[in-house]
């Protein structure tokens, strides 16, 4: 899903200079809602395009965090319920099991046995989530490259 700019602006002022860590262009920072790996493109953007969500309310923070080892995220809380949606709606397209929904926003991705500075930072913010966004991610050399296909307001 997207972020609004005013989400976008406050992650903007954390400090994204640490050698040591791959950080995610802001211009790609989104919430995934569900991941595709090997499916068939046309049948979820069918059943995408049919999808009947709720709106949803998003918080983001308390502060910044690990997601694993080596992700640094945003955590945002609130999109449990329009994960589960998304999930029954698209489940016959999903080739990833399903695991517990984490909201998250990444910031970028640490090398082994670093320390990060952001880490414990604090962050807030909030904001209606009323589209999702289908998008389709592909490595590039500089890093995945995002790319809208489809587009789905929320009732």
């Amino acid at each position: 899903m997207p972020l609004p700019e005013v989400v976008r602006a406050s992650l903007l002022d954390l400090d994204r200079t640490q050698q040591g860590i791959s950080w995610s262009n802001p211009e790609q920072w989104h919430i995934t809602i569900q991941f595709f790996e090997d499916v068939d493109i046309e049948k979820v953007k069918n059943l995408f395009s049919g999808m009947n969500a709720h709106k949803a309310f998003a918080v983001i923070g308390p502060e910044v965090a690990r997601l694993g080892k080596e992700v640094l995220v945003v955590p945002v809380d609130g999109l449990s319920d329009l994960a589960e949606e998304v999930r029954a709606t698209m489940s016959t397209e999903s080739s990833v099991e399903a695991l517990p929904y984490v909201g998250h926003i990444t910031l970028g991705r640490i090398k082994k046995n670093l320390d990060a500075e952001l880490e414990g930072r604090s962050v807030e913010g909030s904001f209606q989530v009323n589209r999702l966004l289908l998008v389709e991610s592909y490595p590039t050399p500089s890093g995945h490259t995002h790319c809208v296909i489809g587009s789905q307001s929320l009732r």
